[in-house]
């Protein structure tokens, strides 16, 4: 059996809330993030459900998916903020050349009410 505090990825803790055998299971950051499901296509079927994804390894996804797909998001163009959320900075905005419409913390786009 799998440890549900584990990535069933690489096998480092998941700093996941919910995945921990600690009492308190509050929100936790794997919640306010959407996985792609290019990465959850990698965990071993066996493994599925079982336990979440890590930021290292969501991290890393996306800097592969950079190199190979130019114009998508590279290191630097993002960081995780204090509940595990990727917050993309004002330059990988402008460089992206629109705003998304999601309501972007650093969008250089949006202008306030």
């Amino acid at each position: 059996m799998h440890n549900p505090e584990r990535c069933p990825l690489c096998g480092h803790l998941n700093d996941c809330q919910l995945c921990t055998t600690d009492a308190y299971k509050g929100s936790c950051w794997c919640a306010q993030v959407k996985i792609p499901h290019e990465l959850l296509a990698q965990i071993p079927a066996e493994l599925l459900n079982q336990a979440c994804i890590c930021k290292s390894c969501v991290a890393a996804f996306w800097r592969k998916c950079a190199a190979s797909r130019p114009g998508l998001a590279q290191a630097g163009d993002f960081y995780f903020d204090e509940k595990g959320l990727i917050v993309f900075n004002p330059e990988y905005h402008l460089r992206r050349g629109y705003c998304c419409g999601s309501g972007c913390r650093h969008c250089p786009y949006s202008s306030p009410n």
